[in-house]
């Protein structure tokens, strides 16, 4: 049992991936049996960002969502902040299909003045290839682990071993399928940031509600608590007075004890 036990353990490691051959500015995964995937089989995430300067943000907000729609995509986030009175700026966060993505930063450009553009591509081949050997290998273990459970026997410890050890890599082969699904879903889907902003007008500000009135009240309880810390001390000073002023009283006795008798006995020298 045990002699088993030891060579079901013994798991061969999935085969190191290496990075090699660059074709079309991009990089081929490749095993160490020199094996390179063509084009369709490689696993690329595509994320993009654009930035667009536009005359009405609440229009473009509703078109955006439109296209959006249109592209099969969903925004999975927004946010915005005023800019000036009644007028917001947007940022999206957006997942659309793969082969999408460059058609809907095209349309998106076209809300207004395309401001900033930027698209990042990340191979994960190798990766992914790698953890489809792992788990390739850690589940014909795991199927040799289960053939021992279903064998008689009448050691219990041996039972609660292959229990503990089939129990690890369940868990490892869960834990590297929901890696490899997270994967897939970021490369079936590219992610695209939208950022939709007013154009710039005179008169806009870091905040937009600023007015006289509301300045000078902020200056005058700035003053206030100005004058609050300033009581706050004297109060402290105030309070302390039965530890400072007897320490005082004896470092003046002192002074005039020792050293104001030191120079009267020098004057009359």
């Amino acid at each position: 049992m045990e002699e088993s036990m030891t060579m079901d353990m013994d798991m061969a490691r999935a085969p190191k991936m290496m990075m090699a051959g660059r074709s079309g500015g991009g990089y081929f995964a490749e095993t160490n049996n020199g094996y390179v995937p063509n084009a369709e089989d490689r696993k690329i995430i595509k994320n993009g960002s654009i930035s667009v300067e536009v005359a009405d943000t609440e229009k473009a907000r509703g078109e955006a969502e439109a296209q959006i729609a249109t592209l099969k995509g969903e925004i999975t986030n927004m946010n915005s902040w005023e800019v000036r009175p009644g007028v917001l700026s947007y940022n999206f966060t957006v997942r659309v299909p793969f082969d999408k993505l460059d058609e809907a930063m095209e349309k998106l450009a076209f809300l207004g003045v395309k401001k900033s553009e930027n698209i990042s591509t990340n191979d994960i081949t190798a990766q992914y290839s790698d953890t489809e050997n792992q788990l390739k290998n850690l589940k014909s273990r795991r199927d040799r682990l289960r053939e021992l459970m279903d064998r008689e026997t009448k050691d219990l410890g041996d039972v609660l071993a292959v229990d503990r050890e089939l129990s690890s890599v369940q868990n490892q082969i869960e834990n590297l399928e929901r890696m490899q699904s997270r994967r897939d879903v970021n490369v079936s889907h590219s992610t695209l940031n939208l950022s939709l902003m007013p154009e710039t007008q005179i008169g806009d500000i870091s905040d937009p509600h600023w007015t006289f009135t509301k300045s000078w009240r902020m200056a005058i309880n700035d003053l206030i608590g100005s004058a609050h810390d300033l009581a706050d001390k004297l109060i402290k000073v105030i309070a302390y007075i039965p530890l400072w002023v007897p320490a005082l009283i004896v470092l003046w006795i002192l002074k005039v004890k020792f050293v104001d008798k030191k120079k009267a006995t020098k004057k009359k020298k």
